[in-house]
């Protein structure tokens, strides 16, 4: 007998899942037909041939649909259940059907990835382990041995391997780095309770820009050092980094 599983996506499975089984006037549950054009309400029974409540007859019989530890198996005996949960919103987004052969080349993609991205940090210089760190994880690797950076970058290798591949060869992770490392050193600072971003130098406190809502100064500062307006500042920065 064939079995079919389906899986919760949430990393955090509950003991017990119930799913969501039929279309009600507060809670829809539809299926946009596309031959119909028009979407279709959907409801589990056990004793019907279809998933769609307009092909049901009025003896239904309805079952609830539990995720047992995040995981639900469907035997071929019961495709009218398969095809519910195939047709259901949630499938992709709550749950998804389990393919041994789909998740085993993904687990060996991610393992190769994981090991190009090792690769790639056994190879940085100091300075690029140290810019790494810094946008990666806030740190100031200023304090760090060259191991313990070594150690610091092999684990953003692991957990975001394609992330950490992708900034390597991004031109705007250094002037990411830059504005960092100047929030941290003072070139610059926040005033009007972080909402103004001024320069810092001696001879130069003016108010640099205001920073849009729902960013972070570090954000903000990083985004205006790419802008035309920044350019001047950012070169300026780079000579101070440089020296």
């Amino acid at each position: 007998m064939a079995t079919k599983t389906f899986l919760l996506k949430s990393n955090k499975s509950p003991v017990s899942f119930i799913l969501q089984s039929r279309d009600t006037p507060t809670k829809r549950l539809l299926y946009f037909d596309e031959s119909k054009k028009k979407n279709r309400s959907l409801r589990y029974a056990s004793n019907q041939q279809s998933p769609f409540q307009d092909e049901q007859d009025e003896n239904a019989i309805l079952e609830a649909i539990v995720f047992e530890d995040g995981i639900l198996r469907v035997d071929d005996t019961n495709p009218v259940l398969y095809e519910f949960l195939k047709l259901h919103p949630g499938n992709g987004d709550i749950f998804y059907e389990w393919d041994p052969a789909k998740d085993a080349e993904e687990r060996l993609k991610n393992e190769e990835l994981v090991l190009d991205a090792k690769i790639a940090a056994r190879s940085l210089t100091p300075d690029k382990m140290a810019s790494v760190i810094r946008v990666f994880t806030g740190g100031n690797p200023g304090n760090m041995s060259i191991n313990e950076m070594k150690w610091e970058v092999m684990k953003i290798a692991e957990e975001y391997p394609e992330d950490f591949l992708d900034s390597l060869d991004d031109p705007e992770m250094a002037v990411d780095d830059i504005a960092f490392r100047a929030f941290k050193d003072g070139y610059v600072a926040t005033r009007n309770h972080g909402r103004d971003v001024h320069y810092n130098l001696k001879d130069n406190r003016k108010r640099a820009f205001s920073v849009p809502l729902n960013e972070t100064p570090e954000a903000a500062f990083s985004a205006w050092l790419k802008s035309e307006e920044g350019q001047e500042f950012y070169m300026y920065l780079v000579r101070e980094y440089e020296a």
